[in-house]
């Protein structure tokens, strides 16, 4: 058996364009196969779950953000599986199917890592492509890697590309207070949105009459 797979998780509540640039360019450097886009069931670090739309929701928006990538794929493994979120389950399940398993990061996560749900064993058995923001600067991010290579074995490699400055907290607090967003998402994403009032649904030039909030 020699399949290799990759994984791009988290909450992509909702997904944005910074996610495909994300996925887009790991792809080109690293000569992926296949992204399995994976949206969480219930982020095991999410504080609070007040803004987290529904899993049909937010599986509908990653199936319409990447449809126009071949090589992205939306999984639903997480959802099914239910309850609390953790990585070490995910590889699991796969590990039985695939050799060898890349996992897409945001920076801010490298630093959490060792604080993990069983962090030796989700080290062992994935490789790490991190998104270098410039919110770190290179040599701490550096250190940070070093540190997990050394104490845990980790496979970590980073990620070249630009910061692109959007987040999903920053999107729904702008939708909240009536902002436009639309350059932050793909056009489909922004419709589904619209058309389905999320995220208490005061983007501007919406029919807010039928908004609930």
């Amino acid at each position: 058996m020699n399949k290799t797979i990759t994984i791009m998780g988290g909450s992509f509540n909702p997904i944005h364009n910074g996610h495909i640039e994300l996925a887009k360019t790991a792809y080109e450097q690293f000569e992926l196969d296949r992204i399995l886009v994976m949206p969480s069931y219930n982020p095991s670090s999410y504080k609070d779950t007040s803004e987290l739309v529904s899993a049909n929701d937010r599986c509908n928006m990653v199936s319409l953000a990447i449809e126009d990538y071949p090589y992205m794929e939306l999984s639903t493994l997480e959802i099914e599986r239910g309850g609390k979120t953790y990585t070490a389950d995910t590889l699991a399940q796969l590990l039985p199917d695939y050799n060898y398993i890349y996992f897409i990061i945001g920076a801010d996560s490298l630093f959490a890592l060792d604080h993990w749900y069983k962090p030796e064993y989700v080290m062992k058995n994935c490789h790490f492509l991190v998104a270098n923001r410039n919110e770190y600067p290179i040599s701490e991010l550096s250190h940070k890697a070093n540190e997990l290579r050394s104490h845990y074995g980790a496979k970590i490699s980073f990620i070249n590309m630009s910061d692109v400055p959007i987040s999903s907290s920053d999107i729904r607090q702008k939708i909240k207070l009536g902002r436009d967003i639309s350059h932050m998402l793909p056009n489909t994403v922004y419709d589904y949105i619209k058309r389905h009032n999320l995220y208490n649904c005061n983007i501007s030039h919406r029919n807010t009459e039928n908004c609930h909030e």
